[in-house]
């Protein structure tokens, strides 16, 4: 049986849409003469903090506890434990993004100066759609180059003999937002910009 002649190309596609979250990466730090009084610190101004998140609408399932730590502060000799400092973090799904900037300036003034703002990230909840558009589009780009390919060839393009997805990017922000100082803004403004999802698919055709 004789080998089919083949062209085989990649393509790439890419979809853009609109964020609908805003994720949330926050914590607590306490300082104390002992680590009892610095986790009673932290407890308490994180306690503030998860409070002012209720009051804002966030539901408790949209908040989950990421990480806790103790570490001791010695004297400039390295020698003797001075103090200890507590921290504690979390994750929190924002859904309102039109109040999101109020309800990150309402929690970190809560937390007052123990608060702090890790990061922020404008997410797409479910991407299956945008996915959807960046496959069709990934293969679409991919038979734009193979029919090039096989005009120069002087042939045509046959039936497809196989097709496999070789990279999937996750959303990433194409315009990222921007924060104030907490300590001088009511509100924190936040732009979403848009997200983009890319697809690299490998398709081979017969020649005809």
């Amino acid at each position: 049986m004789s080998k089919v002649e083949s062209v085989t190309v990649e393509g790439e596609g890419i979809a853009r849409g609109t964020p609908d979250v805003l994720r949330l990466d926050l914590g607590v730090e306490s300082q104390g003469r002992s680590v009892s009084a610095a986790l009673d610190g932290t407890s308490s101004a994180m306690t503030a903090v998860l409070d002012a998140l209720r009051a804002a609408g966030v539901a408790q399932a949209d908040v989950a506890t990421t990480g806790l730590s103790i570490r001791s502060v010695h004297d400039p000799d390295g020698r003797t434990v001075v103090a200890y400092v507590a921290a504690t973090s979390a994750a929190v799904l924002l859904r309102d993004l039109a109040a999101a900037g109020a309800t990150i300036a309402a929690a970190a003034d809560a937390g007052g100066d123990a608060a702090r703002i890790h990061g922020v990230r404008f997410d797409l909840q479910d991407d299956a759609d945008l996915r959807h558009q960046a496959r069709e589009a990934a293969v679409a780009d991919a038979s734009v180059r193979a029919r090039t390919y096989a005009a120069a060839a002087g042939r045509s393009l046959g039936r497809v003999l196989r097709i496999a997805e070789t990279g999937q990017g996750r959303p990433v922000p194409v315009r990222a937002g921007r924060m104030m100082a907490m300590a001088e803004a009511a509100s924190v403004p936040m732009e979403g910009g848009s997200h983009e999802v890319s697809v690299t698919v490998t398709v081979e055709w017969a020649l005809v």
